[in-house]
């Protein structure tokens, strides 16, 4: 590790191994491909591979899944399984995502178009931050996160009603169907492309 560009909050300057970054992250979902829908339609992920069915029947993996990327160093692996989301009313597990001050309520507009309960842009005591939180509609925790934000003290402070998170109806609704299994089907297309030329 180069310890000069790194802040030593970074690392554990006492411990001879380091990790370097985040590979994956996993969630539980009851439908790979539907999931997927949401995080490239709402949150601009790029389809990033996906398992074989083949492989679950042989016993070379557990479980069906794609991996969505939004970002440089994050991947969701979306896993198919009929357990394990939180419960509505509880906080934790949450994934939340870093974005910057100056997109906050355009990402507030985004969700509101797409038809995803949230609440915020809030703020929480004692913080210069703010965020958004909602649900996948499979009712993981999410949240959008962004560490000092301008004009935080004008924002409504937590804690907040977790109900108002929960997916009353089926995601994504009617008149938004076609655009994003259109946005899943192009992502999943070029994922596909990039996997022959690999």
């Amino acid at each position: 590790m180069n310890k000069a560009t790194t802040s030593d909050m970074d690392f554990n300057p006492d411990a001879n191994l380091h990790i370097r970054a985040l590979n994956h992250t996993t969630v539980p979902v009851r439908d790979r491909y539907k999931a997927a829908r949401f995080y490239v339609a709402v949150l601009g992920g790029e389809m990033h591979h996906e398992s074989a069915p083949d492989r679950v029947k042989q016993g070379l993996a557990r479980s069906l899944q794609v991996g969505v990327r939004l970002c440089s160093g994050l991947e969701i692996d979306l896993f198919e399984q009929d357990y394990g989301q939180p419960n509505w009313d509880q906080s934790h597990p949450h994934h939340a995502f870093d974005v910057p001050a100056e997109t906050l309520m355009q990402w507030a507009a985004h969700l509101k178009k797409w038809g995803v309960p949230f609440v915020g842009p809030m703020t929480r005591a004692g913080t210069g931050g703010a965020e958004i939180y909602f649900n996948d509609p499979d009712g993981n925790h999410l949240e959008l996160h962004c560490s000092h934000y301008p004009d935080h003290a004008s924002l409504p402070a937590g804690p907040y009603d977790k109900k108002l998170t929960v997916h009353e109806t089926a995601w994504p609704p009617a008149s938004l169907a076609a655009e994003a299994d259109r946005l899943l089907a192009e992502s999943t297309e070029r994922m596909r492309a990039r996997r022959k030329r690999a």
